[in-house]
C-alpha cells in the first residue's frame, strides 16, 4: 500500500493488491487535497480489513481433486443440521457476513435449497473460496448414488462441491447394511470424484471395520470421516486411531452436544467446566469448547467443527476463537471429561 504526493504530475496515487486510484489535484487547494487522499486511504483500508479478517481462518489440507489440486477445509464451518429452508438461508447468509467461507448440510437435512439460494444472494467471494460439504444417504446403489447427487447440485444451484460424504454406513433403518453395500457407494462416490462433480469423498458415522470394508477396494481413499466428538465424548466409537493411521481427516460433529441429553452444569456452552477456563482467556464456554477440538486440529489430529447458530451473537462468536490458546492443564482437563456423554452405537451397524 502506498499513497504518494507527485507534484510534478499533479497526482495523488494510491494504491493496495490490485486497487489503484489516481485523483487529479489541481482542482483542490492543500485542504481538499489531504482530505481526499485521507478517504481514499480508508476506503481502501476498510477493504483490505475486510479481506484480511475473512483469511484468517486457518485451514487443513484433506485430499487432492482430480486435477491433483490440494483440497483445504476450512477449521470452522456453518452447521445447517435441522434447520429448514427458510432458517438455512438466514443463518448462513448471518454466516458469510461474519466472516465464514465453510457451510455444511447434506441432502436428508432438507435445506439444501434454503442453502443454495444463500449462496446465490449472500456469497460476495469467488466460488472457489468457498467450501461447500454436503452428503448423501448411506445404503444406496450406484444409480441412486449418482441420482441422489445429481439433486444434491440441483438444489445447491451449484456444479460441484468441493466435498460429499456417504452420511451413515447403512440407511437409516440399516436394512442396507453389509460390507457389499458400502462398497458398492464407495465405487459410485469414486464415479462422482472423477467426473468432477466433487473435489473429494468422505464417509461419515463410520466405524473401524466400516473404513476397511471400503478400503479394500478404493481408489480413492477416503479424505473425512464425520463423527460425533467434543468435550466429553472421548473416542466413542474407537476411530480416530484408525483414521490416523489411515490418512483420513477426522471430523467433529455436534462440537456444542446439540443432541445431547445433560445437566446444565455440563453444558459445553456454560456449563461450569468450560466456563471456568473461559474465564481465564476472557472467552465463553462454547468458544472454550470449540477451541479444544480446534486446537487438536492444528496440531494435526483432526478437521475443524462446524457449530450452527441463526442468532449473529453466537455466529460471530463461534469464529472468534483464533486467538487464543488453551493451556496444557486445561486441555488435560477438558479431554478428561466424561459428561456430556455421546451416544455410541454405530458401530452396530453390521
Amino acid at each position: 500500500r502506498s499513497v504518494k504526493n507527485r507534484s510534478r504530475h499533479n497526482i495523488c496515487l494510491f494504491t493496495s493488491g490490485q486497487v489503484s486510484i489516481r485523483a487529479k489535484t489541481n482542482i483542490f487547494d492543500q485542504r481538499g487535497r489531504s482530505r481526499m487522499c485521507l478517504l481514499y486511504c480508508l476506503l481502501i483500508f476498510s477493504s483490505v480489513f475486510i479481506t484480511l479478517t475473512t483469511a484468517i481462518i486457518p485451514t487443513i489440507r484433506i485430499g487432492a481433486d482430480r486435477d491433483g489440486k490440494d483440497v483445504n477445509m476450512p477449521l470452522i464451518g456453518a452447521g445447517t443440521w435441522q434447520y429448514n429452508n427458510t432458517i438455512a438461508y438466514q443463518s448462513v447468509c448471518k454466516a458469510f457476513e461474519a466472516g465464514y467461507t465453510f457451510v455444511d448440510t447434506a441432502l436428508g437435512y432438507g435445506n439444501q435449497k434454503g442453502v443454495g439460494l444463500a449462496i446465490r444472494d449472500c456469497w460476495k467471494g469467488r466460488r472457489e473460496d468457498l467450501f461447500v460439504m454436503t452428503k448423501i444417504p448411506g445404503g444406496l446403489e450406484g444409480y441412486e448414488v449418482y441420482a441422489s447427487h445429481t439433486q444434491n447440485l440441483l438444489e445447491l444451484g451449484l456444479d460441484y462441491v468441493d466435498h460429499v460424504m456417504t452420511h451413515y454406513p447403512a440407511d437409516w433403518n440399516t436394512k442396507k447394511a453389509s460390507p457389499t453395500f458400502r462398497r458398492e457407494e464407495w465405487e459410485a462416490l469414486e464415479l462422482l470424484y472423477d467426473a468432477g462433480k466433487a473435489r473429494s469423498i468422505g464417509i461419515s458415522h463410520y466405524c473401524p471395520n466400516h473404513i476397511e470394508d471400503i478400503l479394500q477396494i478404493a481408489t480413492v481413499r477416503p479424505s473425512v470421516n464425520q463423527v460425533e466428538y467434543h468435550v466429553g465424548s472421548n473416542d466413542v466409537d474407537h476411530v480416530i486411531r484408525k483414521c490416523q493411521d489411515e490418512n483420513i481427516t477426522f471430523m467433529s460433529f455436534s462440537p456444542l452436544c446439540g443432541p445431547c441429553d445433560y445437566e446444565s452444569g455440563d453444558s459445553l456452552i456454560d456449563g461450569e467446566l468450560v466456563t471456568e477456563i473461559g474465564k481465564r482467556h476472557n472467552k465463553t464456554g462454547s468458544q472454550v469448547s470449540l477451541r479444544y477440538i480446534v486446537q487438536q486440529a492444528l496440531q494435526g489430529k483432526m478437521g475443524g467443527v462446524i457449530p450452527k447458530s441463526n442468532t449473529m451473537r453466537h455466529i460471530t462468536s463461534n469464529i472468534d476463537i483464533f486467538d487464543f490458546n488453551l493451556t496444557s492443564t486445561d486441555m488435560e482437563r477438558l479431554q478428561n471429561a466424561t459428561k456430556p456423554a455421546a451416544e455410541a452405537g454405530d458401530c452396530d451397524v453390521q
